[in-house]
């Protein structure tokens, strides 16, 4: 019977609604003491990006186990992490997981009136950014399916395949139908046009999606500017 450890389930980093600190708030000293230095910083981002223990953060930024604990405990007083699990390593040691305690932390200047305008702008846009990108799977599954399928297969060989590697239109059990032929030369003419034979940064815009997801954000920026200045002038 094999051994128990290591242990290591999946992390549920069920972070809390967007944080805002006003810069006259007691919290803010907290916030600004824990961030102060640059290897704090380095392990917040670290932690957004994927929650781990510390000596995986201390790994990740290159610092050592003692001082990955000493900003975490500082990162934890200022309510910016939070333990999210617990795993176990090889020798049955647990170890702590630590997560991002809020979506996002924003420090802002100003009045109540401020920090409340702030705070809706706030919830509204990362709403609207969850929707955008809801939006842009969908988009990109009607008007490109075959880049979110695995890619099919066409060497040459018994299955079907001419001497060149090409599909033929058989319909014998071994090779590719019709439809498959259709399929395939829709995916390497859609391809070709979206990249213009190449790879890179111009082919990923040309997706539809991703063109999709980059135009509602820009819409909802405007609008989330606009409103707020509406709110403001209002207030």
């Amino acid at each position: 019977m094999g051994s128990l450890f290591p242990f290591r389930s999946d992390v549920d980093a069920d972070a809390g609604s967007p944080r805002l600190v006003g810069i006259d708030e007691d919290a803010a000293d907290e916030v600004f003491d824990a961030l102060g230095s640059r290897t704090a910083r380095r392990i917040l981002t670290a932690i957004y990006d994927d929650p781990r223990p510390a000596s995986a953060l201390a790994d990740a930024v290159d610092t050592s186990l003692q001082n990955a604990r000493y900003h975490l405990d500082n990162l934890s007083d200022a309510g910016l992490v939070t333990v999210a699990d617990t795993w176990y390593s090889e020798r049955g040691t647990e170890m702590k997981v630590y997560a991002p305690a809020n979506d996002a932390v924003v420090v802002f200047a100003g009045d109540d009136g401020t920090k409340t305008g702030a705070f809706d702008v706030l919830k509204r846009f990362l709403g609207g950014v969850v929707g955008v990108a809801l939006g842009a799977l969908v988009v990109q599954a009607l008007l490109a399916p075959e880049s979110l399928l695995p890619a099919m297969g066409t060497s040459g060989g018994s299955s079907g395949s001419g001497a060149s590697g090409t599909p033929t239109a058989s319909g014998g059990s071994g090779g590719f139908s019709t439809m498959d032929v259709r399929r395939t030369t829709t995916t390497t003419a859609t391809t070709t046009s979206a990249s213009g034979g190449g790879h890179g940064p111009l082919a990923l815009l040309a997706e539809p999606g991703v063109a999709f997801f980059l135009g509602g954000i820009c819409v909802l920026l405007v609008v989330a500017t606009l409103w707020y200045v509406r709110t403001r002038r209002r207030g």
